[in-house]
């Protein structure tokens, strides 16, 4: 059974990346799944020796080889270093394994500077947090992106999140303010989106695109003014707004276009992570699993549960829905979802009972000291 962590490149810097392996070694962790390419954030950092909190904008953490047209910005912090060939370097001769957690279409950063690449929703809004998989400029920089990290001949895996339709109103992002209830119809159709390209696909395969944005924005605006009640299932609103499901299901063939063009620029082992919502609802991020397990080796099942009867009933979702594919999965051992050694253990020995292959702890710098003790505790009995 192999272990990996979550990491930012700064803990590991900050810590030092010797002792930072030799600590990770001794919690049980094989494997690295260090952010290359990631999204704007501000973590609190318990147990870093340099600071308690890092700022970013959407950043890379190394320095871009050739992109056609849109590439990513390297963070400034690093200024004309390169964290991941730093970090890179001093891992040659440790026993443990380096992989690319890699973020695609949530990049307020790009977003903002580049609006006509963004989701736009069914009022005419650019959703700056995400970028819009279906406009071709954005589907080249997503395989520009991981061509670029596979060439650098540096990584084990590559794993992809958000490489995707980026969900509802951005999982809350830069001081956000919703003060009507949305529910979960609301949120994820006032995400969906409208964009020149998105429309064209689907009225190129004989949707009525109009009336699926005006089924969108009038129950957007009836939820929120008290019409219709917020948490009406949205699989069943679905199927009774044919045009809408058939807008979803344009999407979700271009995703797997263009999983097929990043799988032909890739020679590593590629992943993807599904279930940030729930497995079985990847589909409101375009996410055909069965058709996109043709196209890379495995997925990571985000498990970020807080017993282990969820993380079992999870993995047995993800199982059901694609079969044929390996699954590993990704743990949060801390605040909001565990707050003890013991239901770490039983989380860890639930999602490897129920077929995970590899388990992911999220994130080695975000944890307190305590809680990287409950890792130990529950990877032990495998080693």
């Amino acid at each position: 059974m192999k272990f990996a962590t979550w990491a930012y490149p700064w803990d590991l810097l900050d810590e030092g990346v010797d002792d930072a392996v030799d600590r990770l070694n001794e919690i049980g962790i094989d494997e690295i799944n260090l952010a290359t390419n990631y999204h704007t954030v501000q973590a609190f950092l318990p147990h870093n020796p340099e600071r308690r909190t890092f700022f970013a904008d959407a950043s890379a953490y190394f320095q871009p080889g050739e992109y056609a047209d849109v590439e990513p910005v390297p963070n400034e912090t690093m200024g004309d270093g390169d964290w991941l060939e730093t970090i890179a370097s001093e891992l040659e001769d440790r026993d443990i394994a380096l992989n690319s957690w890699t973020v695609g279409c949530h990049n307020s950063r790009l977003g903002m500077e580049r609006p006509e690449l963004t989701l736009t929703n069914a009022f005419g809004d650019d959703l700056a947090f995400g970028l819009c998989p279906s406009n071709p400029a954005v589907q080249q920089y997503l395989v520009d992106l991981v061509g670029d990290l596979d060439d650098r001949d540096t990584f084990d895996r590559i794993e992809l999140e958000t490489f995707d339709y980026f969900y509802g109103t951005g999982f809350g992002w830069h001081h956000d303010k919703f003060h009507a209830r949305l529910g979960p119809l609301g949120e994820f159709l006032f995400g969906v989106c409208f964009c020149d390209h998105c429309r064209s696909n689907a009225s190129d395969a004989g949707v009525n695109v109009e009336q699926a944005r005006a089924a969108c924005r009038d129950t957007v605006d009836a939820i929120v003014d008290g019409g219709l009640s917020r948490d009406v299932d949205v699989a069943g609103w679905l199927r009774d707004h044919h045009p809408v499901a058939a807008y979803l299901d344009v999407r979700e063939r271009t995703l797997v276009d263009l999983f097929a063009d990043i799988r032909s620029a890739v020679d590593a082992e590629l992943g993807y992570y599904v279930g940030f919502l729930s497995p079985d609802t990847a589909w409101k991020h375009g996410a055909d699993l069965e058709r996109l397990a043709e196209h890379v080796d495995y997925y990571t099942v985000i498990t970020y549960e807080s017993s282990a009867g969820e993380a079992a009933a999870a993995m047995r979702t993800a199982d059901y829905v694609t079969p044929e594919i390996p699954l590993h999965a990704g743990i949060l051992p801390g605040h909001p979802e565990i707050h003890d050694e013991v239901t770490t253990r039983q989380v860890v020995d639930a999602v490897i009972d129920n077929g995970a292959e590899r388990v992911s702890f999220y994130n080695y710098g975000l944890l307190p000291d305590r809680n990287l003790d409950w890792i130990t505790s529950a990877t032990e009995p495998y080693r």
